[in-house]
């Protein structure tokens, strides 16, 4: 079943400069199936199986953005996900608890997306090949794909660490928040939102943005960092503090061309995810 109003996948490239009602107004595909990881109403994952013929389809882990907060769900991360599984991909999206929600914030923000990627190693449906996966993530959700291609390199004793981590062939941050510190510093208001997420500034609770900054932690895929030269939501200066990623640069788009598969930005995502 599809929704909303989009133009059909295969329309004309939509102008740069996309809106987050833009977004929103776009038409998408019902997940194929639900799965819950743990016991709480936003511990789930949608699933979104590939359409085509493809025997062995790749997994793409797609974690949405909207600055960690409550009031931007998975649901606009769906056009994306329809897109990506028009082009054979198998794409699950993870749900998780978020700032404003009982447990969100830390460290339950991180352990449900810790807790809903593993989930993914026991997913044994025909077809997908989950030894070939990609995380992707979108601005704050950008920032919690690249941690989580990192999380191997949590120690024992640290709040985040877990044993055995699903860690994927490569990870690609759209607009993605590598360095919370810096970040928090900012006064547009996802950049207020790190504080209410981290449970203070980075000189209040050092410890905890070590474990949770991919620009302390590093990565332990291949990583690329995709921009848009007019991202008026996270600076670009944020693209620097990853040294091991490569990083590219969309001339003339901005925050939200990067999760609208009818832009330009979309061909450069399947590109990388290709590579």
């Amino acid at each position: 079943m599809m929704h909303s109003g989009m133009r059909a996948s295969t329309a004309e490239a939509a102008p740069w400069q996309q809106s987050f009602s833009d977004v929103l107004a776009l038409e998408w595909r019902e997940p194929d199936l639900s799965r819950s990881y743990g016991p709480g109403a936003e511990q789930f994952v949608e699933v979104w199986l590939p359409n085509g013929t493809n025997d062995s389809a790749p997994l793409i882990v797609l974690i949405h953005g909207g600055c960690w907060l409550d009031e931007y769900d998975v649901g606009h991360i769906r056009p994306l996900a329809t897109g990506l599984a028009n082009q054979g991909y198998a794409v699950c999206a993870p749900e998780y608890r978020r700032v404003g929600q009982d447990g969100g914030g830390w460290p339950g923000t991180f352990l449900d997306i810790a807790e809903g990627v593993d989930s993914l190693k026991a997913l044994d449906i025909a077809g997908i090949d989950i030894d070939r996966t990609v995380f992707v993530g979108h601005s704050a959700g950008g920032h919690l794909a690249l941690w989580a291609a990192g999380r191997e390199r949590l120690k024992p004793g640290q709040e985040l660490y877990r044993e055995n981590p699903f860690i994927p062939r490569g990870v690609i941050g759209l607009a993605a928040i590598t360095d919370l510190a810096s970040y928090a510093k900012g006064n547009n208001s996802c950049q207020q939102v790190t504080s209410r997420l981290m449970g203070g500034l980075a000189e209040d609770n050092p410890a905890r943005y070590e474990q949770a900054s991919p620009s302390r932690l590093g990565t332990s895929a291949q990583t690329v960092l995709l921009w848009g030269d007019q991202d008026s939501v996270v600076p670009a200066d944020q693209a620097g503090k990853l040294p091991s990623a490569t990083v590219k640069t969309i001339k003339d788009a901005g925050h939200f061309d990067l999760i609208h598969p009818q832009t330009g930005a979309f061909d450069l995502l399947l590109a990388d995810i290709k590579r």
